[in-house]
């Protein structure tokens, strides 16, 4: 198992920011003694922003394709995300939009993370490289917001499609994956997480899928409302 598995820029952009942000606490279950797939609170941004900057593993983040390829992550910024979210015009969004989608793909490739094809055969990408690291040792973070600019603590509604990577781990394991809910506190700065959840063996899998959603979103909520965030 690879413990530090992050590139050189990502690890020393991570050593700058460390230097610069409040420091958060992060409480595990002590029982944690193989791989996990990690599911926290986007928060626009935030979550995954002191998950990976203070989370004391290395972990494979499921990020958007399009923000590990710079020339897709440049059309990105510049026709949606300065302009029609900005309000900017597009010559100051091409210019900004050049150089923070060099930085972006950079960072996040050497962050090694893992791209999440949405709505295309290309997933079976995103599931096979999990799988992939899960067998190496290696943890992943998911943050399966549907609305990921929702700043709230509350955690609403989720998309479900990265339930399956339990199915794929199975297949070639034999072993269920380890889902650990992981709540990030603004208020307590703290990064905290109580529980493991597995599907069932023997069980229906789609009563399992929703049932396992289900565990995982309220054990986030409650999270929340231990730290008072809610």
């Amino acid at each position: 198992m690879n413990s530090n598995f992050y590139g050189r820029f990502f690890r020393l952009g991570q050593q700058i920011v460390r230097k610069v942000y409040p420091k958060y606490k992060v409480i595990l279950p002590q029982t944690i003694d193989g791989p996990a797939v990690y599911i926290t609170h986007h928060q626009n941004l935030f979550g995954p922003f002191i998950t990976l900057l203070w989370f004391p593993k290395s972990l494979h983040a499921w990020i958007l394709h399009v923000f590990l390829d710079r020339h897709t992550c440049y059309r990105l910024y510049v026709d949606y995300t300065f302009t029609k979210r900005f309000g900017w015009n597009r010559t100051l969004s091409k210019i900004c939009a050049f150089l923070v989608s060099f930085l972006i793909a950079k960072l996040l490739n050497s962050g090694k993370g893992i791209p999440v094809y949405r709505g295309s055969r290309k997933i079976l990408k995103t599931f096979h490289l999990s799988v992939k690291a899960l067998k190496n040792g290696e943890s992943i973070v998911i943050f399966p917001d549907i609305d990921y600019s929702d700043s709230t603590a509350n955690v609403k509604e989720m998309y479900e499609g990265f339930l399956s990577l339990d199915r794929y781990y199975y297949r070639e394991t034999g072993e269920h994956v380890c889902f650990i809910p992981l709540y990030v506190s603004k208020k307590k700065r703290l990064l905290i997480a109580n529980r493991k959840i597995y599907f069932r063996e023997g069980e229906d899998v789609q009563t399992e899928r929703k049932t396992v959603l289900q565990n995982i979103h309220a054990n986030l909520n409650e999270l929340a409302e231990k730290c008072g965030d809610l």
